[in-house]
């Protein structure tokens, strides 16, 4: 194990086999943004484009001292008959101060941006698409996500593995592209909205998602370890990174898995769409999809995947789906 950059005198630890970062404090946080995921690792179309090394980021004592300080305003999610308290955008951007280097969002903030590619992918912001994603499946007991382990990707604030872990989920884990959006944002939430113990159950990941598939290869080699439920929300607007998503769907989801993908039809400005990623699932033949909700004016979807083996097994089919009440 090799070391790579320092903050204060302090080194990281990079996994030799996957040259990423292994693990990470807000100690060291500021060495995220120096550290970059060479050129001959991204996907096509993202050539001119540095990406954030995936790393493990813990919970520490340093970023619990933050959370009574942001939690003096909460905002209220009512999704069917859960509710889940959130921080606001200004007090995780408030509560950045209090953690070492912040520099992508700070770079964001400076410009009026809520995105920078590669820099930062929006993590702090609640898109609406989550609120969709939340309430379809709070109002949906047939995903039931008790005992079941679930990954929450590009997560931003948290909600849907929130909505897990208040579901009964065994394990969650939280992951979004910002270090800075994981400590400021993403775990203030979750010791808004668990017990310590409940917290325990919990980890983080940022970081490119090609370099999280390899940075956690060694740890799901087996079925048995991968996830039951994948859920993302409003991740496919670049379609530079739909192989790279669509990587973590294949790779980390249990045969008998569901992953929910909710975004917009199209984003403009920025190119991506579902039809896009649904011809990327289609083209590669190891997953089906079906739209299981769209919105009355149809620029929004909710698509469960789910893989062909297991589809054709089990006549699991979109009219079961939409049987369900949606």
């Amino acid at each position: 194990m090799r070391c790579v950059g320092n903050t204060a005198g302090a080194h990281l630890p990079v996994n030799k086999k996957c040259h990423c970062l292994s693990r990470v404090t807000p100690d060291s946080i500021s060495v995220i943004t120096d550290v970059l995921v060479s050129e001959e690792n991204l996907g096509a179309g993202a050539e001119d484009l540095e990406w954030f090394e995936a790393a493990e980021v813990l919970l520490t004592e340093q970023v619990k001292a933050v959370s009574g300080k942001l939690m003096q305003k909460v905002n209220t999610g009512v999704y069917g008959p859960l509710q889940l308290a959130y921080i606001s955008t200004g007090d995780g951007i408030a509560g950045l101060a209090e953690l070492p280097d912040q520099q992508p969002i700070a770079e964001a903030e400076e410009l009026h941006s809520d995105l920078l590619p590669a820099r930062y992918e929006g993590g702090l912001k609640i898109w609406e698409c989550t609120h969709d994603l939340a309430s379809f499946l709070a109002c949906h007991p047939t995903f039931s996500m008790r005992g079941k382990k679930v990954l929450d990707v590009g997560c931003g604030a948290g909600l849907l593995g929130l909505l897990a872990l208040s579901q009964g989920a065994s394990d969650v884990h939280f992951q979004d592209y910002n270090v800075s959006v994981l400590t400021s944002v993403t775990m203030q939430n979750v010791l808004l909205n668990t017990t310590e113990n409940t917290a325990t159950r919990c980890r983080y990941f940022a970081g490119d998602w090609q370099s999280y598939v390899q940075l956690t290869d060694d740890e799901f080699k087996s079925e048995e370890a991968k996830f039951d439920y994948i859920l993302s929300s409003e991740t496919i607007y670049n379609p530079s990174n739909h192989t790279k998503l669509y990587s973590v769907f294949r790779k980390r989801l249990k045969r008998t898995g569901i992953v929910f993908l909710a975004a917009k039809t199209y984003y403009f400005g920025v190119g991506g769409s579902i039809r896009q990623f649904e011809k990327l699932v289609e083209e590669d033949g190891v997953f089906e999809s079906s739209v299981c909700w769209k919105c009355s004016e149809g620029k929004k979807e909710i698509t469960l995947i789910v893989k062909s083996v297991f589809k054709s097994r089990d006549g699991y089919s979109s009219r079961f789906i939409l049987g369900a009440g949606v």
